[in-house]
């Protein structure tokens, strides 16, 4: 609706030529404000350098991409990328633009630049990301829209400090955001830092925590893709998940339209932007915190395999790491040494259950264990940040070792105290800290292998 009001307004401007009591209302005709309206924007974009970068959209079914755009005031334009369609490398080309009147001011790309109109062809997607159909193979883009994407722009308002630009899609009426850049920005080292912004997630880490301002919480996913879902964990995960597209920036994340987020109780709310905290989470307006599920929950997942950070063995862990390594070296062989522990599931009578796997040089020890984690009535692993298992048993190999080798199971039962986790990264757990929760100095980090 907000939109429409605003293209009311701009054609309402437009008609306003033709009333004979214009000259009572304004001291300059409709026209004539459109054609300073257009000239002052025209002088924006080209002010302090014209350097400008853009948020762009170009359907509801894909990420946003960020291009910088340089403007000079002959009316050509350096547009640079480095999305996926065009390789995924850096890339640039100068074409035209130029301010057009069309309801009011339009910000019109009127030659064709490879960076930047692939999105606007009509012509059928093509390369290793183009929509197939449910086999997996058969082209479906056989629609001669493309990325149906705009190229021409409703010029909407400039902030007063003239550092941000908003407009509409001509056609597509998606909010297009324009930033302004310091002139001396290396525009090739601007374009791989907001890339790299995607390296904050990870598809193993799909799954997060967000929180609202009343304090419910939700399951949000897919953040990696930049077309996350939400649904309430205290709500139906089926009927009550919602969906939306967004763009990643320096800054966090915005998504193309509010997303309208249900509650267990079906009221909703809105989500616009997430932006990064200090300490490496997100939070916004709505939001109080978005973070990863808890250590714990990661950790008891079965299809993640994690490993003990030899170089981060600290205090009592370490020591009773090193007598074992010794021990096992002077009872078997001096090639013998202590390798990689492991934290992570086998089969075992056709159960899928946790273990601990150690290699005692070519000799492999398996571990059955349970962890000792709370759960809630689906037997579903709850947040935590404790951790504590316990062995159950073990095969062959690991229980004569056990006898033979008493240092080499004072470890492993060293392994079953408490520890108290905490994460390297709030949004990328992919290493986590356990500490001795009676024993400070003792401690070690798990990295998911």
């Amino acid at each position: 609706m907000k939109k429409t009001l605003y293209l009311a307004a701009f054609a309402a401007l437009a008609l306003t030529a033709c009333s004979s009591t214009e000259d009572e209302i304004f001291d300059q005709s409709a026209a004539e404000r459109l054609e300073q309206y257009k000239k002052d924007y025209a002088e924006a974009l080209t002010a302090d350098g014209g350097l400008w970068a853009m948020e762009y959209f170009s359907n509801p079914e894909e990420p946003g991409y960020v291009f910088v755009m340089k403007f000079e005031k002959s009316g050509a334009v350096t547009i640079s990328g480095n999305h996926k369609w065009i390789g995924g490398t850096f890339k640039q080309e100068t074409s035209l633009w130029k301010m057009i009147a069309d309801n009011g001011p339009v910000l019109s790309f009127n030659s064709f630049n490879s960076v930047f109109h692939i999105f606007s062809d009509p012509a059928n997607i093509t390369g290793p990301d183009a929509p197939v159909g449910d086999d997996g193979q058969t082209d479906v883009n056989e629609t001669g829209f493309g990325h149906e994407g705009d190229y021409e722009f409703q010029v909407m308002d400039l902030s007063e400090d003239g550092s941000t630009l908003r407009m509409l899609g001509k056609k597509r009426m998606y909010d297009i955001y324009m930033h302004r850049l310091d002139a001396n920005t290396d525009v090739e080292d601007y374009l791989a830092k907001v890339k790299d912004v995607a390296s904050k997630f990870s598809r193993k880490f799909s799954d997060m925590v967000l929180t609202d301002a009343d304090g419910q919480k939700y399951r949000l996913y897919n953040l990696y893709t930049c077309i996350p879902s939400v649904y309430p964990l205290d709500g139906d995960a089926v009927m009550q998940t919602v969906s939306g597209n967004g763009i990643l920036t320096l800054d966090g994340f915005r998504f193309m339209e509010p997303l309208e987020v249900k509650r267990a109780d079906d009221s909703t709310f809105e989500i616009t932007k997430l932006y990064f905290t200090e300490e490496g989470a997100m939070s916004g307006e709505n939001v109080t915190d978005l973070r990863s599920i808890s250590a714990l929950e990661n950790v008891v997942r079965q299809d993640l395999a994690w490993v003990i950070d030899k170089e981060s063995l600290t205090g009592k862990a370490k020591t009773l790491y090193d007598a074992a390594n010794q021990q096992i070296t002077s009872e078997l062989s001096a090639k013998d040494v202590l390798g990689d522990i492991e934290f992570t599931y086998a089969s075992v009578a056709g159960q899928i259950i946790p273990q601990i796997v150690t290699r005692l040089g070519s000799r492999v020890c398996r571990d059955y264990i349970e962890y000792d984690a709370p759960k809630d009535e689906a037997g579903n692993v709850i947040a935590s940040d404790q951790f504590h298992i316990t062995i159950t048993g073990g095969n062959n190999t690991a229980i004569r070792y056990d006898e033979q080798i008493p240092a080499y199971k004072a470890l492993k039962d060293y392994l079953c105290n408490i520890f108290v986790m905490t994460v390297n990264n709030p949004l990328l757990p992919d290493v986590i800290t356990l500490t001795d929760k009676n024993d400070s100095s003792s401690s070690f980090k798990l990295k998911v292998k």
